[in-house]
Order: C-alpha cells, then sequence, then structure tokens
C-alpha cells in the first residue's frame, strides 16, 4: 500500500514511460517486416521389431526416435530434396542468396515439433509471401516421405498362416466356454447383476431388509419388557399409575392406548384439527389487527371463533381428564398391564416370524454367492477368450495391410493453408510488451526515486517504522520575530494553524500517562522544537493552566532569543547557585504579559552545559516547579546533536519529538528513536512540524489532514486569555476556556 502510494504520486513517471514504450512499440509496428507462416502435421508410427504391431505408443516414440525424427526436417538431404521441388516463382526467400546459402536460409525459418504426448510433428516455415509459405512447406514434407520411405521400406514376413491356425482353435475353445456360461446362468436364474454394480440381488436386499425389520422388532420387544417391569414395580408398591400413561404411549402407542380407554383415532383427529384451525385463526387474527381496527366485522368475527374453539378444546381436555379421573386404580391397573402384555404378546410374534423369515433368506443369499463366484469365473474365462480372438483378427488385418511397409509409418494429417494475414508483427503481442515494458521501467524508475529519497512519505509509514504514535501535524506558519506576539497561537488563536496546538494540547491531556512534565526535543536543529514548545505553552496557559516554559537548550539558546530573554540570568545561573531552589526560582523566572505563562530563560552561556543538566539541582527544580504549575515544558537540544534531552528525558512524565519531515532524514529520526528507547526514555509521540498545504516533492499525504476551514471569529479574542466558551471539561481541569470550542473541533473532524 505504501508503495501504491508512492506510484500515486509519481504517476506523472510511469504515464511519460508508457508513452515512450507506446511510441517505440507503434514506430516497430510500422515498419518491421511481415512474415506469414504455413502450418502442416505428420503423423508418425514406429513398430519396432514387431511389424504386426499397430499400437501408438507416445512415450516409447518421443522418448526413443521422435527427436530424431524432428531432427531430420533440418538435415541437409531433406533440404536438398525440398529445393528440387520448388519452383523459382516459389523461392522468395532465396531471392539475392547464392545457392550455397539456400539451405541455411531454409533451415533458419524452418521448426519442427512434437506436440505433447502425441506422435504427430508440427512442421512450420515463416517467409516473405503467403504462397512461398506453403510451397516450402509442402516440398519439405514431400522430401522428408520420400525419405522415410526409402530408408524404412519392408515386409511383414509369411506369419498369417500360423496366425490363422490359432484362431481356430480358439475360436472352438471360445464355443465351448460360451455354452457352459449359458447353461450355467439358466441353472440358478441369473439376473445379470455383478459384484460392484450399484443394483443388490434381490435376495441379498431381501436378507438385508429382514435384518433391518428383525433388530427393530426386538429393540421394541426390549422396551415393551421394561415397561412391564415398571408397571409390576408400581403396582406392587401401591403408585399413582396415570404418571405411567406417558411412558406407555411412546413404547405401546397413542392410538393403542386410547383405544384400551374407549377413544377411538377420531377423537385425536379432531382435537389436532381444532388445534390447527385455532393457530391459523390465531394467525389471521395479527395480520387482520395490522390493517383494520378492533371493531372491524372480520376481526370480531375472527376473535369468536378463537373464543369458541378455544372454549371446546378446553372443555375437550377437562372430559378427557375427568374420564381418566373417573377410572379408579384398581381397573387402571389391570389394563395397562392387559395393553403391555397383549402389544408384548405380539411383538413376541413378530420378532419370531422375522427370525425365521431371515435365516431363510441368509441360507438363499449364501447359496448364491457360490454361484455368483462360479459364474464369475467362468465369464472371466470367456472374455479373455475373445480379447484373444480380437488380437488375432486385428494382427491378420495389420498384416494385410502392410504388406509393403516397414516398421515406421508416416502420413500427413492436415495439409498447408494460405495464411491470411501475417504472424509477425502481432498487434496485440507488440502492446502487452510494450504496456509491460513501459509498467516495468517507470515502477523500477519509481522504486528507486522511492528508495533514494530519505523521507518519511505518510503519517502511516512514520507510525509503523518509528513504533510510537503521531501526536499532531502543525501546518508551517507565516511570520517571523521575536517576542510573545510572533507566537501563532497568541497572535491568532483561531487560525487553523493555531488548532493543531489545541489538539497536542487535547491528545496530551487525554493521554493514559501523567503528561505534567513535558520536554521537547528534535532529531536534529532547524526542525522546529523551539516554535512548537513555545505555541504549546501559550495552549496551555490559555486553557487556564499555570504553566513554566524552561529553556534547557544551553548551547543553542534559541528560545531565550524567541521570546527577547538573551543576556538574562535563568537556568544556567540557577543551577550553579548555591541557595535554596525557590529562592532561586522566583528570582530567575521571567512572566511573558500572558496570565499563566511563566518562561525561565537559558541563563549564562556554559561550557559544562551537560555536567549542570546532570546534577541534583535540576530534579529538585523541577519538584519545586510541579508544586506551583501545572504543566512545565522543556525546550532541550536535539537528539543528535546533544545528550541532554535524553538526561532530562528521564527526570520528567515524558519527551515529545518534533520531525519535519521535508528536512529531517529518515535514518536520522529513526536514530535518535532508538537512542531515546535505550536510556528508558518515555517517548510519548511525535508532532510532524511545518506541513505545507499542497504537496511537495519531498514528502507528500500530509496535506490530507488539514483539508477543513472555519473561523471562530475576531482573531484578537484569545490574545489576553479570555475565552467565549466555558462548558465541557476537555483538559481534566476544570471548566476550560477552549474546551467548548476543542468539542467543536473535535466533532467537525469526526464528521
Amino acid at each position: 500500500m505504501q508503495f501504491a502510494r508512492v506510484v500515486r504520486y509519481r504517476k506523472s513517471i510511469l504515464i511519460a514511460t508508457l508513452a515512450i514504450a507506446a511510441m517505440l512499440g507503434g514506430l516497430y509496428y510500422s515498419t518491421a517486416k511481415r512474415a506469414y507462416q504455413a502450418k502442416a502435421s505428420l503423423l508418425v508410427l514406429q513398430t519396432g521389431s514387431d511389424v504386426t504391431s499397430t499400437a501408438m505408443s507416445p512415450e516409447g516414440v518421443r522418448q526413443g526416435l521422435m527427436p530424431t525424427y524432428e531432427r531430420l526436417f533440418g538435415s541437409a538431404v531433406v533440404l536438398e530434396g525440398a529445393l528440387r521441388y520448388l519452383d523459382p516463382t516459389q523461392r522468395a526467400d532465396l531471392e539475392g542468396a547464392t545457392p550455397d546459402k539456400w539451405q541455411h536460409i531454409l533451415r533458419a525459418n524452418l521448426t519442427a515439433s512434437t506436440q505433447r504426448q502425441t506422435n504427430i510433428i508440427e512442421v512450420a516455415f515463416r517467409s516473405k509471401t503467403p504462397s512461398a509459405a506453403v510451397a516450402v512447406v509442402n516440398a519439405v514434407l514431400r522430401s522428408y516421405l520420400d525419405f522415410m520411405d526409402r530408408t524404412h521400406k519392408g515386409t511383414a514376413g509369411q506369419i498369417i498362416e500360423v496366425i490363422t491356425r490359432e484362431k481356430t482353435q480358439l475360436e472352438a475353445r471360445l464355443s465351448a466356454k460360451e455354452t457352459e456360461v449359458l447353461e450355467t446362468r439358466r441353472r440358478f436364474g441369473d439376473l445379470g447383476i455383478r459384484a460392484g454394480g450399484n443394483v443388490v440381488h434381490p435376495m441379498v436386499q431381501r436378507a438385508i431388509s429382514l435384518n433391518e425389520a428383525l433388530v427393530k422388532t426386538q429393540q421394541k420387544r426390549i422396551e415393551l419388557q421394561a415397561s412391564q417391569s415398571a408397571l409390576q414395580a408400581a403396582l406392587r408398591n401401591g403408585e399413582d399409575l396415570r404418571p405411567q400413561l406417558l411412558s406407555l404411549e411412546g413404547v405401546i402407542g397413542r392410538e393403542f392406548l386410547l383405544a384400551g380407554f374407549g377413544m377411538g383415532t377420531r377423537d385425536v383427529e379432531s382435537q389436532s384439527n381444532l388445534e390447527q384451525t385455532l393457530l391459523e385463526s390465531q394467525a389471521e387474527l395479527r395480520t387482520l389487527q395490522g390493517f383494520f381496527g378492533p371493531a372491524h366485522p372480520r376481526v370480531m368475527a375472527v376473535q369468536d371463533r378463537i373464543r369458541i374453539t378455544s372454549t371446546y378444546l378446553a372443555d375437550y381436555q377437562s372430559r378427557l381428564d375427568q374420564k381418566l379421573l373417573g377410572i379408579r386404580d384398581k381397573q387402571l391397573g389391570p389394563m395397562l398391564s392387559q395393553m403391555v402384555h397383549q402389544r408384548l404378546n405380539e411383538t413376541w410374534q413378530h420378532e419370531n416370524s422375522l427370525r425365521n423369515s431371515f435365516e431363510e433368506a441368509r441360507h438363499q443369499a449364501v447359496n448364491l454367492n457360490g454361484d455368483m463366484a462360479r459364474l464369475e469365473i467362468l465369464e472371466h474365462d470367456l472374455r479373455w477368450l475373445r480379447d484373444l480372438r480380437d488380437v488375432l483378427l486385428n494382427q491378420i488385418a495389420n498384416v494385410d495391410l502392410k504388406q509393403d511397409h516397414g516398421d515406421i509409418r508416416t502420413a500427413v494429417v492436415s495439409e498447408p493453408v494460405l495464411p491470411s494475414s501475417p504472424v509477425w508483427p502481432k498487434l496485440p503481442l507488440v502492446g502487452v510488451c510494450c504496456l509491460l515494458g513501459g509498467l516495468g521501467v517507470g515502477l523500477v524508475v519509481i522504486y528507486a526515486l522511492d528508495v533514494l529519497d530519505d523521507h518519511f512519505r505518510s503519517p502511516e509509514e512514520m507510525r509503523a517504522q518509528l513504533g510510537i504514535e503521531l501526536l499532531a501535524m502543525v501546518r508551517e506558519m507565516p511570520g517571523a520575530g521575536t517576542g510573545l506576539e510572533s507566537l501563532q497561537v497568541y497572535q491568532s488563536p483561531n487560525a487553523a494553524e493555531s488548532e493543531a496546538f489545541r489538539t497536542l494540547r487535547t491528545t496530551l491531556g487525554l493521554n493514559k500517562q501523567e503528561t505534567t512534565r513535558l520536554v521537547i526535543s528534535s532529531a536534529e536543529p532547524g526542525d522546529g522544537k523551539t516554535t512548537v514548545a513555545a505555541n504549546l505553552a501559550v495552549s496551555f496557559a490559555q486553557s487556564g493552566k499555570r504553566t513554566l516554559l524552561i529553556d534547557a537548550d544551553m548551547r543553542r539558546p534559541g528560545l531565550t532569543t524567541l521570546l527577547n530573554a538573551k543576556g538574562q540570568h535563568g537556568l544556567s545561573d540557577l543551577l550553579v547557585s548555591k541557595t535554596n531552589v525557590h529562592e532561586s526560582g522566583v528570582e530567575h523566572i521571567r512572566t511573558l504579559g500572558l496570565e499563566g505563562l511563566d518562561f525561565l530563560p537559558a541563563g549564562t552561556r556554559r561550557p559544562d552545559s551537560a555536567e549542570l543538566l546532570a546534577s541534583n539541582r535540576l530534579a529538585e527544580l523541577l519538584a519545586w516547579a510541579e508544586s506551583r504549575y501545572d504543566q512545565i515544558l522543556i525546550d532541550s537540544p536535539p537528539g543528535l546533536a546533544a545528550s541532554d534531552a535524553s538526561m532530562i528525558g528521564r527526570l520528567v512524565d515524558g519527551l515529545v519529538l518534533v520531525v519535519q519531515p521535508n528536512k529531517t532524514q529518515r535514518r536520522n529520526v529513526l536514530h535518535v528513536v532508538e537512542s531515546f528507547t535505550a536510556l528508558d526514555v518515555n517517548l510519548l509521540g511525535v508532532v510532524v512540524n511545518r506541513i505545507n498545504s499542497q504537496k511537495t516533492d519531498s514528502v507528500y499525504g500530509y496535506n490530507f489532514a488539514y483539508g477543513y476551514g472555519y473561523d471562530y471569529g475576531d482573531s484578537n479574542t484569545l490574545k489576553g486569555g479570555s475565552d467565549p466558551a466555558d462548558t465541557l471539561d476537555i483538559d481534566g481541569d476544570g471548566p476550560g476556556r477552549h474546551d467548548s470550542q476543542l468539542n467543536d473541533n473535535l466533532e467537525k473532524r469526526a464528521a
């Protein structure tokens, strides 16, 4: 997918290579010489030492002599004979060549190949004219057939007499075997059904069916015996016999049970029909209620029918229960015992009958298998004799036909046809070659350019290769200068460029980890970390948080210069001071004119800045600042330029890496991320800086994140720290200034 995006961006290169390939292909197609091809097919059969054999053996011929027969078409003797068959008017391809070159020209344009898994050789010749192509193929075939006839001619010999004598003896044996087979079939009544077929002999089928019925009857008898034992136990124990009715219903049958109580099958059918009618009426009522009101005549009629049917069924069940209650236990026990006993006797009789029938059928099936085996042996002998007779007859016929032929037989199976169109150049093939060539060259060029471009090309690629989250993407901000007024978020808080810092602020605020103390760094100088840190600090201050901005880049204090604090005492002086951190902090921290935002400059430049940052004094300063401020932001040197960012990163909650895709090399960003990870620095994510609204040559795909535009109103509303919205708390620090505004932004992005 990444390479597809690369191809989409550099599609002009692909279009150019396709256009060049199309022009070259068109030039070749218009200037190439036309070639016409004629084809013919030749069948080659090999008999070997057995001159009576007519079997076609593609494997044997191809592996043995077929390569030789192919090469013979290009031999000097065949080509020399073909030249004798060609008229001067049919030698268009030989014009301008000396006679000693003619065979070489024919051999270069002649092809002979064996078709796969066949004994057929396909002969083709390419020529300048269609008529010359057909003439050369015919001449080569004639010369080849003459050569094969002269080389492989022979006779079959006097074997017909021997084969005829063998055939006569075989026919006598065959007649006797056929008579024996017919007599055996009549003896045991063969129906023509054989083993291995899909049809089972009726005797075998009858035995199988009787066995299945016998097994089912035995299962039924066992169930009846179990029910009889349970019923007798209940009678001995004086238990209530009515629960036995449900179990006996599945054993002796519902109809049989009802008949024992004087109720016929018509009562059961009537109840079933009424229940079916009730269900249909209820379904009809639900359908009608979807179209008519409760007072509609059709609805009322269906309701009456449902009520009458339900009343009748309830009365029927009540009558049935009363009838069963009227039967006393002394009467119910003997009745149930008699029914089970009667059913068990019937099952015993049925089982004995099935057992006798099965034994008889099994005996017949066993006898049948013996007869069938004897018959199959006789039929096998009969088929063998018939096959042997057919072989002898085929040999006699082939020998008669081959009296004047040798062990190699050839025949033309397809004559050459006058070609109507040239075989080369082919427009579809040239077009496909141009398309594939243009695509291949274009993709190779695009891939080479992509490999040489050592920059991140998309947010997805950056996230995948770095393994960290993308926190925000900051547009390239216009303007320059120094002081608080030069910061985009302070100068134009409602601009689209400022929205990225509020997004970054919200992302950090919603992070699961603690983000009170943050260090801002980059891989290389000039990536914009100082600008990001300053604007992010203004955004935090505008949200109502007391924010401290510290310039810890004591080597090149860009933040100090940006905020017009150059030459003032600051961090370096605080770190070397022997006074209390509280007193030094109050002394060196400056206000910037924005409520809630304080600034600690870099201070006096010193050569031992790394040693100062590694001292315990910095940790004491951060602990003191955390007790006074809601948010602490530290601008540190680039990660590749010095180790200061790593030392500070181990003391704070996390580090935010600023990357400028148009400038920063990919390998440098990977290296600095690996170094931060190796030193256990909590790398929260990446801020992509200076994204152009239009695609550039080196980076593309970032501009999609800024496809929106809206206006908050007066651009100066937020300069002094006031904010028109005060509704929902997104930052987690109470109802804030931009919370409602940020909600609107997030809702618009989601839409």
